[in-house]
């Protein structure tokens, strides 16, 4: 019977799986398959209960110091019976103690909400290169499938005329070289798939694996990258840093004062003398030996440390987000005039026809299968390139839940 509950918590989570693989299967573009993977991945998750560690610290941060009860029993000299000291003290915060630390535990869960957008900014955008990928590579393995296709057909050729004299012996060699090179290319491509489709795996899309519907579309028009002026998690992060480094330091302050406990006491004795008194008890600190000046020293020393940091960020983010444009602005450009005037796929099936009328030679034929392999290679990292860096350079400016691979009416 102790077996049923943990069994029945397997059945849950693995139909809860089932469920989550279905809507990115049904997922009807590539933004709808982004959002759902996002929607079930466990390092949002964990970003998630470290916010939630950090909001349980505001309400751990602002809690009163519970009051403490001194009770001693002593024997009376002098007389029969035990004298009775008791006192009730209540230990009060003096400089506001308690308010500097609500103060900064408050700004170090706004920090940790920044975190939770910085790892999904970084998530989505090493899933959309995921997604391209997943298309260039579908692309790649066809031409290669094709020219292993085409080298197979030449050596089979080779091999019906016969007895082959040696310079035929040498181009079916040469062939079969070729055969074999694109083999391991396309070995190459097939782990590379594999890595990719084990991410889908990690986040609980076992058997996932997007249609040709579901992938980015080919790029033929790049937006424009506008002046963005709206800070973005990183900025947001640097100024929260400052103002954290701020209430660290009151708190220091606040801790130079020291603590005080009042409260009633009360005392019972026996005999003819004694009776029963009333009073009240003080119990207080001396800033003596003490007055926390290590502690304001080391935060002014981090108050310093935040505001150059924030400086160089600032700095660091307008060098960044030119060469980020740069590099999508000389990427996208390549890849539409490569994609526009090379129209690689009309000289390819010229090249066949001119193969199968003989009139190409066995190197020249090698050499023309290699180039488009090569060709489609530079393409598609001159189109990774513009892509990474047109969604970093969003991340610079804003969160990326707002932004979409397509645009509402057509391709962006």
């Amino acid at each position: 019977m102790e077996r049923f509950p943990s069994v029945f918590v397997v059945i849950f989570f693995a139909l809860l799986s089932i469920k989550v693989s279905a809507e990115c299967t049904t997922a009807k573009n590539v933004d709808a398959v982004v959002e759902c993977l996002l929607k079930g991945h466990p390092q949002l998750t964990i970003s998630k209960a470290d916010f939630d560690i950090a909001n349980a610290n505001v309400s751990k941060s602002s809690q009163f110091i519970n009051p403490t009860l001194d009770w001693e029993l002593t024997e009376a000299q002098g007389a029969s019976g035990f004298t009775n000291e008791l006192a009730l003290m209540q230990t009060i915060e003096l400089g506001s103690k308690r308010t500097a630390r609500k103060k900064l535990a408050q700004v170090q869960k706004d920090i940790q909400s920044l975190g939770y957008q910085k790892v999904y900014n970084k998530l989505k955008i090493n899933l959309i290169l995921d997604l391209y990928r997943l298309r260039q590579i579908e692309h790649e393995s066809e031409i290669i499938e094709e020219n292993q296709t085409t080298f197979k057909r030449m050596i089979a050729q080779y091999k019906r005329i016969g007895r082959m004299n040696p310079e035929q012996e040498i181009s079916v060699n040469i062939f079969s070289m070729a055969a074999s090179e694109v083999q391991l290319k396309l070995q190459k491509l097939k782990n590379e798939k594999d890595k990719i489709l084990s991410k889908f795996a990690l986040i609980g899309e076992q058997d996932f694996k997007p249609k040709p519907t579901q992938l980015p579309p080919i790029d033929h028009n790049w937006p424009d990258l506008s002046i963005e002026q709206s800070q973005g998690v990183l900025q947001k992060e640097a100024t929260l840093k400052v103002e954290e480094s701020n209430k660290n330091y009151k708190l220091e302050s606040a801790e130079a004062w020291p603590n005080i406990s009042v409260g009633p006491r009360l005392i019972t004795s026996p005999g003819p003398q004694g009776g029963t008194f009333w009073g009240a008890a003080v119990s207080l600190e001396l800033p003596i030996l003490n007055s926390n000046k290590g502690g304001k020293a080391k935060a002014l020393a981090l108050q310093k440390k935040s505001k150059l940091n924030g400086s160089l960020l600032k700095r660091r983010i307008e060098v960044e987000a030119k060469r980020l444009k740069n590099a999508y602005q000389r990427s996208s450009t390549s890849y539409t005039k490569a994609l526009s005037v090379n129209e690689i796929q009309k000289k390819h099936a010229r090249v066949h026809r001119m193969i199968k009328r003989g009139v190409v030679s066995p190197p020249l034929v090698i050499e023309l299968h290699r180039q488009a392999i090569e060709f489609y290679e530079a393409l598609h990292q001159q189109e990774l390139e513009a892509v990474k860096a047109r969604w970093l350079y969003y991340s610079l400016f804003s969160n990326l839940d707002n932004k979409k691979i397509i645009k509402i009416g057509g391709v962006k």
